[in-house]
């Protein structure tokens, strides 16, 4: 990895990024879990050995730092040393933030709890080494680190000052397609541990599934071990609201050998003995836990089901092809870039022609497709974005709504077509037959569309020449699509899923061809009359499983 860059550079960055702390994604870790991070991954047993080297590269106000020295000072004063030598852990903490304010804040709190210990000058001293204002991802640390610890920050690429993106893409292999900053931070840590050494951080769990992610689960399985993933799904372990459910992600720089994994459990002293224990290498029994030996697979997403639900899909996955291989489609419906003026009413008089009945998630209500009387405007025909000037009565409307569009990035970049829609509309497939899929759920809804509406961009859609679109929404709510998204999709707000099309398309079917007439039927008769149980024993038959399946998909 490239880090040729100088403190002068650093210092530059940290000022680009400017002072707003909603751009550089703080959010801070609540002190329970704080103090289990710092269990389980040994700091806590490990803090007088003086070959202990302890990394927070974005250390915020310094919870992470303020909880290590609480822990320094209690493990002294029980030693009962006559005398401490200060510079024995002159270099126990490298702490980085770009932020001097969030720093100041910081330096102040640790040294108000390192003079129960030591003296007011001594105290100075291991705050000015400890804490470092620069921009850790191009900073260049003197040593490597036994423990990496702390809450990356969730900055999304657009957040991103664009000479950072560029500089940080050109140094981290893993930070590829969207990847959020926080994928960085992963690298960079991983990448200052010595050998045997444990980073832990607390952060959300997309990247362990989601594609942008792939690279870094590749880097983490070549040279690294998943020792632990506990997942906080419900659980608030922030001190403010977050969109995203995080989880604790434990990786050792040591051979690969079984993950501990638990599932939502309590935070309490408890779940840090078993965690413990468990990592020890002890068969601790603890609702939730499973053990696993093959959880990284090269880049592949991590799988965190039960053993008997990931036996099931590992099966179909060696067995059948992937949905879109049998002659299914999927696609996402269209973002528009302002939905309140290109969504319109009855009301509105445009040429027939420029709009097409529309469907949002909001017009499927207890699994029914409701009519919301909505219209797609469409700026597009066959040959591309339309002449505005041949539709004058839409020419009238969408100028009347000019500098609102032209505000647009998408207006822009194109200012000749400054009136298009972000994403072009299609009729044709407004009019084909089609299986709705909302896409932010708790459960999968798939709704059958022969009306003619054309989704908008909160809903995915599936169209198909080959499958008969009744008998693939009778496999799709007997339980087996809710499986697949379950293991490939992360939760978000609310407990929710995503019912994207990167999840959507992991799903296996046989070719329609190899099918029963009999199965055919079920399947087809299931979905017209929403006979969940009889879809289920239809996709039972049609996968052939065993008797242990069945009792996953509930039959």
């Amino acid at each position: 990895m490239d880090t040729s860059i100088d403190n002068k550079a650093s210092f530059n960055c940290a000022v680009e990024w400017g002072n707003s702390t909603a751009e550089k994604g703080e959010v801070f870790t609540k002190p329970e879990i704080v103090k289990l991070m710092l269990e389980t991954s040994g700091i806590t047993r490990e803090i007088l050995n003086p070959n202990t080297r302890i990394l927070e590269p974005s250390c915020g106000q310094g919870e992470f730092v303020n909880a290590i020295a609480r822990v320094l000072c209690e493990k002294l004063a029980n030693a009962k040393f006559k005398s401490v030598d200060v510079e024995q852990f002159q270099n126990l903490i490298r702490a980085f933030d770009i932020s001097a304010n969030s720093l100041n804040i910081a330096k102040l709190k640790t040294e108000e709890i390192l003079r129960t210990i030591f003296s007011h000058e001594e105290s100075a001293l291991l705050v000015k080494k400890w804490y470092q204002n620069a921009d850790f991802l191009v900073a260049e640390p003197e040593f490597e680190f036994t423990h990496a610890i702390g809450n990356p920050p969730y900055v999304r690429i657009e957040n991103i000052p664009s000479y950072l993106l560029n500089k940080y893409r050109c140094i981290f292999s893993t930070m590829v397609e969207r990847a959020d900053l926080y994928i960085a931070f992963y690298e960079k840590s991983l990448s200052l541990l010595a050998n045997n050494g444990v980073l832990s951080f607390i952060c959300t769990d997309r990247w362990t599934k989601n594609r942008y992610g792939a690279a870094l689960r590749d880097y983490i399985a070549r040279s690294f071990q998943l020792d632990l993933f506990v997942d906080l799904y419900g659980q608030n372990a922030f001190q403010s609201d977050v969109l995203t459910y995080p989880a604790i992600t434990q990786i050792s720089k040591q051979k690969h050998q079984q993950s501990i994994i638990i599932h939502n459990p309590l935070i309490d002293d408890n779940l840090s003995d078993v965690i413990q224990k468990s990592l020890a290498g002890n068969d601790v029994p603890y609702e939730g836990k499973v053990t696993r030996k093959d959880l990284l697979r090269g880049n592949k997403a991590w799988l965190f089901g039960t053993a008997d639900e990931l036996r099931l899909i590992q099966r179909l996955e060696n067995q059948y092809p992937l949905i879109e291989e049998t002659g299914c489609r999927i696609f996402i419906g269209a973002a528009t870039g302002n939905n309140k003026v290109y969504v319109v009413g009855n009301d509105i008089d445009l040429e027939p022609c420029r709009k097409l009945p529309m469907v949002k998630a909001s017009d499927i209500k207890n699994g029914k497709l409701t009519n919301g009387g909505n219209y797609i405007i469409n700026t597009y025909d066959e040959n591309g974005v339309i002449d505005i000037s041949n539709y004058p009565k839409l020419q009238k409307y969408l100028e009347s709504h000019k500098e609102t569009l032209k505000a647009r990035h998408i207006a822009k970049n194109s200012p000749a077509n400054w009136y298009k829609t972000i994403d072009r509309v299609y009729p044709e497939r407004a009019i084909a037959e089609k299986l709705l899929i909302p896409d932010i759920k708790s459960q999968l809804t798939v709704i059958y569309d022969d009306i003619g509406f054309h989704p908008n961009n909160s809903i995915y859609y599936i169209c198909s020449d080959l499958w008969d679109l009744r008998a693939l929404q009778g496999v799709l709510i007997s339980g087996l699509g809710q499986l697949f998204v379950e293991m490939y999709s992360t939760k978000v707000s609310g407990g929710n899923l995503r019912f994207q099309a990167q999840h959507l398309r992991k799903i296996r079917l046989p070719m329609w061809d190899d099918i029963s007439q009999y199965i055919k039927l079920n399947l087809i008769e299931a979905a017209k009359d929403n006979d969940v149980m009889r879809a289920k024993e239809a996709v039972c038959c049609l996968y052939d499983f065993t008797k242990q399946e069945r009792q996953i998909l509930g039959c």
